[in-house]
């Protein structure tokens, strides 16, 4: 008998790879995509030089304007490769996974969503972007989309403490977040919540008090990361400096236990570590082998005798 009902194995948290062969009754491949959005926060439209964390030139600092078919196909089948040989045949989601895609011309980001819904055993949609690029014509164009296939918006919150947020020029407010987060929840598309632990300044309470807020938000998905410094980033300058710790593995692993807790049994668990570029990457070293990470999670659920909502305040509901 499983401990956790979203499991059919040893897993105490409802991990995305569960909830796809649970929908489509197999495995599914997400094959990532960057096809040039930009961000805001770059360009002077909600501020200068990006968050602290993100490399110089990571994104584009204009609107997006469009991506021939070509480049899009070139770019799917790239992406295709780089995940595997396993996978050639599918299925796939297209993960719209760099910049902000809502961010510019949304008749060109919808014809680039629908090519992409066009290849070959393509059975879904994930895009990410920013809440504050969420106005109701965003969200039309999304849930039109959501009517076609499975599609899952991916926003970035990282933090509900504001303090932090404009520390980390993140460029908007909790509360800003929120009313781009409640546009995409009222038209039923489904939506996951990005966050990060670590954060300068940020305390173990005060990370617990950002998973405890997404939870009632009841997302999708909730992806969790791990702050880690790269170069030709602030965080780089500030971590020579002396001006940030980073947490330990072992502090790692029980604050995000605590907070897998609090998340609703429904809500996939879709990340629990980041992926840092090797090329550019300082620290903390430990993040780069994800393997041990998660094992130190299952570890640690089995030792608390725990797993994913024992301490969820509302009611279970079940995802579409």
């Amino acid at each position: 008998m499983n401990v956790f009902e979203y499991s059919d194995g040893s897993k105490r948290y409802h991990t995305y790879g569960y909830y796809l062969k649970k929908r489509f009754g197999k495995k599914i491949y997400r094959v990532s995509l960057d096809i040039g959005a930009g961000c805001p926060n770059r360009c002077g439209e909600r501020g200068h030089g990006g968050c602290i964390f993100c490399p110089a030139g990571s994104t584009p600092l204009g609107k997006f304007t469009g991506i021939s078919d070509e480049r899009l196909s070139q770019l799917f089948e790239q992406g295709k490769a780089a995940v595997g040989s396993k996978c050639k045949d599918g299925p796939f989601i297209a993960y719209f996974q760099a910049g902000t895609n809502t961010y510019g011309s949304l008749p060109e980001f919808e014809k680039a969503f629908d090519r992409a819904l066009s290849y070959d055993n393509v059975v879904g949609l994930c895009a990410a972007t920013r809440a504050d690029c969420i106005d109701d014509a965003a969200a039309d164009m999304l849930a039109g989309l959501a009517e076609k296939t499975y599609l899952t918006v991916e926003l970035g919150l990282q933090t509900i403490h504001d303090s932090t947020a404009a520390l980390c020029n993140r460029g908007h407010t909790f509360d800003e977040f929120m009313a781009g987060y409640e546009r995409l929840k009222s038209r039923g598309i489904n939506t996951g919540i990005h966050i990060i632990n670590g954060l300068p300044g940020e305390t173990g309470e005060m990370m617990l008090a950002t998973a405890e807020a997404v939870a009632a938000l009841r997302p999708h998905c909730i992806k969790i990361h791990m702050l880690y410094v790269e170069e030709g980033t602030p965080l780089a300058e500030m971590y020579r400096k002396g001006g940030i710790k980073l947490l330990s593995r072992e502090e790692y692993v029980s604050i995000i236990c605590s907070q897998i807790e609090l998340m609703p049994p429904e809500t996939i668990i879709a990340r629990l570590t980041g992926d840092g570029d090797r090329r550019r990457f300082i620290a903390p070293e430990w993040t780069l082998h994800k393997l041990p990470v998660l094992n130190e999670i299952d570890k640690e659920f089995v030792r608390r005798d725990s797993y994913q909502g024992i301490h969820f305040k509302g009611q279970q509901e079940e995802q579409p």
